[in-house]
């Protein structure tokens, strides 16, 4: 089905000794929904302060999974995992709960926007995608199609940061 362009989104994960994941919600048409999820996510988000910061986030798009064997396949397919098997968040900003960044998805870079919040050792961060703006649209099997937009959950290890390194 067309959970896979949700899937693709899930950037903003982070690896470490902490828990990371991505859960994409999924909204089909005429009706249902699903979630498309990984913990195979590798890079850190760093908290400075009240601001936070992440850069190169990889995500491994073949490891999505939604409950559905069918599913998961027809995911793999539009998310076409076999050219594009990660997504990267290239870069992301935030202070005060809300952030912005750029992501990678099937080669296409486009500009995010979400929220956030830390809790314990772990940014939380959720946001919207729109999938036809990564090359994802026209899903359909069997009459039933998915919804352009696409939430993502987002749950990343943090790390203490610093002043960047200076340059010799």
């Amino acid at each position: 089905m067309k959970s896979v362009f949700a899937a693709a989104l899930i950037t903003f994960g982070v690896s470490a000794a902490f828990a990371q994941s991505v859960v994409v919600d999924v909204t089909l048409n005429p009706m249902g929904d699903f979630k498309a999820k990984t913990n195979q996510v590798k890079g850190v988000a760093q908290v400075s302060g009240d601001s936070v910061s992440a850069q190169n986030i990889v995500v491994n798009m073949k490891s999505l999974v939604t409950g559905v064997e069918l599913r998961d396949k027809h995911t793999r397919k539009y998310l076409e995992v076999d050219k594009h098997p990660t997504a990267t968040l290239i870069s992301a900003t935030g202070k005060g709960g809300k952030g912005t960044g750029k992501i990678k998805i099937k080669g296409i870079e486009k500009d995010i926007s979400g929220t956030y919040k830390i809790e314990g050792k772990l940014l939380k961060a959720d946001f919207e995608l729109n999938a036809s703006e990564f090359g994802i649209k026209d899903i359909n099997y069997m009459g039933v199609g998915t919804e352009d937009i696409v939430k993502l959950h987002v749950e990343v290890p943090v790390v203490a940061g610093g002043a960047a390194p200076k340059k010799k």
